[in-house]
């Protein structure tokens, strides 16, 4: 049984590394390369990058979409199609933030490597998966982008735990 185990766990570990390996090659359809810095500013401490509108709103509509769901994704009490449904949201957003955010080079850059590869890459686990607990592996990575972004990015009155 425990051997059982070992193999399922190398198994979605091995797909999640190609998922997030996959979808942080080609999100939105930048490639980054990995010799190249993130950005060309470095962040003093304390220092945040600065959002736009877009974002802001993108960002906003994500958080207040999860946070309804937020205790229930914790404790894994959600099924498949509410993973799917937060995926929907998540995803929608993503793409007008890449269409429309306005960002200064270096913002972008950080944006789209802080932000938009995590977020996509848990809408992959969310909807390519039909297991719950991948799906819940999905959404527990959007909360924890949604932190990230609140720390590395100015949006007065962001606030999420």
């Amino acid at each position: 049984m425990i051997t059982t185990f070992q193999l399922k766990g190398l198994k979605a570990l091995g797909a999640l590394v190609l998922i997030f390996s996959t979808v942080s090659a080609h999100a939105d359809g930048h490639i980054y390369k990995a010799n190249k810095p993130a950005s060309e500013k470095t962040l003093k401490l304390g220092e945040k990058w600065s959002t736009d509108e877009v974002a802001r709103l993108g960002m906003d509509n994500i958080r207040q979409a999860v946070s309804v769901s937020q205790g229930d994704i914790i404790q894994g009490k959600l099924n498949s199609q509410d993973y799917l449904a937060i995926a929907d949201v998540v995803d929608r957003n993503v793409t007008d933030m890449v269409k429309k955010c306005k960002l200064s080079p270096d913002a972008d850059k950080a944006f789209h490597i802080v932000v938009l590869v995590d977020l996509k890459g848990s809408v992959e686990f969310m909807r390519v998966s039909r297991n719950v607990q991948t799906q819940r592996v999905g959404a527990l990575a959007v909360l924890q982008t949604l932190r990230n972004y609140g720390k590395y990015f100015q949006h007065n009155g962001w606030s999420f735990n």
